[in-house]
């Protein structure tokens, strides 16, 4: 436990910024580093290739509508049978057997320029599904953060729990051995006993604690349950840069840019509804291989230019268009929410790590105020100064101030992934692109 030794009072000093920036735990002793975690993370979880697949399919839609612009080519046959007419000359229009083998080919040339607006919105809700993969990204990485600073956290509450239980079996024998020369009471000696029992409860809770925070880990990341963790690497120093330096970077974050590009995809609609009222012109050609015997027998082609003008369709295209118009109100609604969401965000998170520093700043003082006192009447004690309710008093302050010293700096350091996600400072890993 690098917070206490029993040669330097238990405490170490360190920086305010290492305390905060850098994981409590020596790279030495561990294996696994949060990135590692965070990259077996991203190759094991469901959500991870869920969001890949939903960005695929929406790409393919892009290719859908772009093909609907080129040409469709199509062969037919057809084998049709009738009784025979009985005028003669019908007999060479409709002859009681007629067999067809054509090549049909079709071209759109215009739909009220609606075809070049639904390509544009499927490229925008591409870009929109992209942007909320890369959030889906961004969480899963607070989410492996999360779960890998609880775990350090409580592995170090246990190696603090475990110096103190030694502190406790030292005083513990002090104080029986000063009841058998009768220098303290009995209740002395139980005080510390309870003590101690009351810890040992303390520490199977927190042994549990971390079976449970293991087994969540293991499922998000994939990683052994016994994998060991080692420091997070993060930066060694760290300084607050004004508000403001991050509310800039509200534009940046990827639910931002997703709502963005949402709100694009949803003015394109409007220009797709809006395409309706416009008369559409087809091109139709066909080449026939076989025609029925009679007088279009050595017919081997045709071409159908088609123009169908809407002239009352009892105002559903209108009311597409209104419709396509509130689907645009909403997305910029939910853009406006969304921003101010981010705003909100970013100066909690803000004002979350500045008090973290400032608390890690005090605990630390306080730690050390709580040793010094627990060591001059440990020895005030010994000289009979002291009560030996004074002694246990000092030493649970002490416990208390040290424990929650190691717990601060694992705060500290999730409040600042917080801000810095909430501010879009973590780059999303690159996706391979198909």
């Amino acid at each position: 436990m690098r917070g206490l030794s029993k040669n330097n009072g238990m405490l170490r000093k360190t920086s305010l910024s290492i305390v905060c920036l850098s994981a409590v735990l020596s790279s030495g002793a561990y294996s696994a580093t949060l990135q590692e975690a965070y990259q077996s993370a991203l190759q094991k979880n469901e959500t991870v290739g869920i969001q890949n697949e939903q960005v695929q399919q929406i790409r393919e839609r892009v290719k859908q509508v772009r093909g609907g612009m080129f040409p469709q080519i199509n062969a037919n046959a057809t084998y049709f049978m009738q009784p025979a007419p009985s005028d003669p000359v019908a007999k060479q229009f409709f002859p009681e057997r007629q067999t067809t083998v054509a090549l049909t080919a079709n071209q759109v040339l215009f739909r009220g320029l609606r075809e070049f607006a639904a390509v544009r919105q499927q490229k925008d809700l591409v870009q929109s599904q992209a942007e909320i993969r890369n959030q889906a990204l961004i969480q899963l990485y607070q989410d492996v953060t999360s779960s890998y600073l609880n775990i350090l956290t409580l592995e170090q509450d246990l190696d603090n729990i475990s110096v103190q239980l030694k502190i406790y079996d030292e005083r513990v024998k002090e104080l029986s051995s000063r009841v058998r020369r009768g220098e303290s009471s009995s209740s002395d000696a139980l005080t510390a006993q309870s003590s101690q029992a009351a810890l040992n409860a303390e520490f199977e809770i927190i042994t549990g604690n971390l079976k449970m925070a293991r087994e969540a880990f293991a499922f998000l990341t994939g990683l052994p349950t016994t994998e060991p963790l080692t420091d997070p690497e993060l930066a060694k120093s760290v300084k607050v840069a004004p508000l403001q330096s991050y509310l800039d970077r509200i534009e940046s974050r990827h639910d931002v840019k997703a709502a963005r590009s949402q709100h694009q995809a949803m003015e394109e609609e409007v220009s797709i509804a809006k395409g309706a009222h416009w008369p559409s012109l087809d091109l139709t050609g066909n080449y026939y291989f076989k025609r029925p015997d009679g007088f279009s027998e050595d017919l081997n082609w045709d071409v159908q230019l088609k123009l169908t003008v809407p002239l009352f369709e009892g105002g559903t295209t209108q009311s597409r268009v209104r419709e396509a118009a509130s689907k645009r109100i909403e997305a910029d609604l939910l853009l406006s929410r969304l921003r101010r969401q981010a705003d909100q965000e970013i100066r909690a998170y803000y004002e979350n790590f500045k008090t973290r520093l400032k608390q890690v700043e005090a605990l630390e003082k306080a730690g050390e105020l709580s040793e010094r006192n627990y060591k001059v009447l440990q020895k005030d004690y010994r000289r009979g100064l002291a009560r030996n309710i004074d002694v246990q008093m000092a030493l649970t302050d002490f416990r208390i101030a040290a424990r929650a010293l190691d717990q601060a700096r694992f705060a500290a350091q999730m409040e600042l992934v917080k801000l810095k996600v909430a501010s879009a400072e973590i780059e999303v890993p690159k996706v391979k692109e198909d």
